[in-house]
This record gives C-alpha cells, structure tokens and sequence, in this order.
C-alpha cells in the first residue's frame, strides 16, 4: 500500500453530513444514477467526497478539495464497485447527488459497524474431572522471543484496522512509511490537523477517528523518542 493510502486511511473520518444532496434524504436510498440531480462539486464538497473514500479503505491522495488523478482513480473505483456511470470529477464542476448520498450512506454503514464481543459467560459448567495420571515428560520450553523495545508505548491493534485489514504497528510503518518513524511521524501529523478541521464541523463518530489517529500518533511519537534515546551517545 502507498504512503498516501495508509497515512489517508489513518485519518479517515466520516463525513456524514446531516443534509441531503440532490434531494435525496440524509441515509436513505441514493437517487436513481440516471435521474439524479448534479451538484457543483465545490472544494468543501469535494474534501468530504475524499474523506468519505477514505473511509471506505480508497486512497483518494491528498485530502485538499483538489479532485486530481488519485481522487479521480478513487471515485472510479467507488463507481465500479456499486455500479454507477463512470465520471470523472473536478473541483467546481457538476457531480451526480447519487454518488455523493451513496458515499455518505456507505461510510455511516461503515463507521457503525464496529461490534464489541460479549463477554465471556460467567456460568460455564466446568469440565468433569479426570482420573489423575502420570504426565509425560514436559518438552523444553520455546526460546523467548527478544524483548520488544517499544514496550512502553501504548498501542491499541483495533487502532491498527484500516480498510478491513488488521495491520500491527510495524506492518504499518513498514508498507506506510518504508519503517521508517522520522517519515512518519511529520505525515501523520499533518494528516491529525486535516481531520480535526473537518471533524469540528462534522462531530459525531467523526470526532472518534480523530482519536483514533491521535492515538496512532502518540504511538509512533514514542517510538521516535525510544530510537532517539537509543541512538544518542552514552
């Protein structure tokens, strides 16, 4: 996975404006591709259609309002996958409401569909008891693995979940970044700014992935700071 994609997919918040677009309500059934209204795609409109493809887990490139090749080859593929006239967008030009309200209904979808386990049941009928026996030799145990340097930075893995696939820190520095922290760290920093700017007039679950991303953040700054410290002459 590029740069762009990972480090856009870290930031992907939902944009899900409480409006319709093109008469179609907020959540409901997208207009009909061949009857639906077009829109000016203004730069604001265009900066949600690139965050709401993030957070679909399609690279749209830089989140900026500008529709270049990256937007365009993320909005084609959004329309191929839900069967939709494929059109190329550009910033101030039209766009169908069909395509808008669909993304808006696919990343709310997405967004909600975090789930959290039970727990595990409390009245479980314990196994029968067995005759005792004379255990076999215990084999030897396995090598240690090497400790992990890193071990006091926290880290959630469901913070690593991007696009449906579960990544850990390292994968993800490593198809991100080249693992490489001093890289990621300035990205995803930029990245934060970005999805603050949006989330503050959107709110909602929105503002729960700019934590998330903060989080991922606040992992690598650690990093960063254990390398340095690593690093530095004794």
């Amino acid at each position: 996975m590029k740069n762009s994609a990972l480090a856009g997919c870290v930031v992907a918040v939902a944009l899900l404006v409480g409006a319709s677009v093109g008469g179609s309500a907020w959540g409901g059934v997208p207009d009909d591709p061949a009857t639906a209204e077009m829109v000016p795609a203004s730069p604001e409109l265009v900066r949600q259609v690139q965050f709401m493809l993030q957070t679909l887990g399609i690279d749209p490139g830089p989140i900026d309002g500008n529709a270049q090749a990256l937007t365009n080859r993320a909005i084609h593929q959004f329309e191929l996958q839900n069967g939709l006239p494929i059109a190329d967008l550009v910033t101030g030009g039209p766009i169908s409401s069909a395509v808008v309200d669909l993304l808006r209904k696919q990343a709310m979808v997405k967004l909600g569909s975090g789930v959290t386990p039970p727990p595990a049941p409390t009245n479980a009928v314990p196994p029968p008891a067995q005759t005792a026996a004379i255990p076999p030799p215990a084999p030897a145990p396995p090598a240690l693995p090497p400790p992990d340097p890193f071990a006091s930075c926290p880290s959630n893995a469901e913070d690593f979940k991007i696009g449906g696939k579960q990544y850990t820190a390292q994968s993800f520095l490593d198809e991100g970044f080249g693992g490489s922290v001093d890289r990621a760290v300035p990205d995803l920093r930029q990245r934060l700014v970005e999805a603050r700017d949006i989330a503050e007039k959107i709110g909602g679950n929105a503002l729960l992935e700019v934590q998330r991303q903060a989080r991922v953040l606040a992992y690598f700054e650690c990093r960063q700071k254990v390398e340095q410290a690593s690093a530095a002459p004794k």
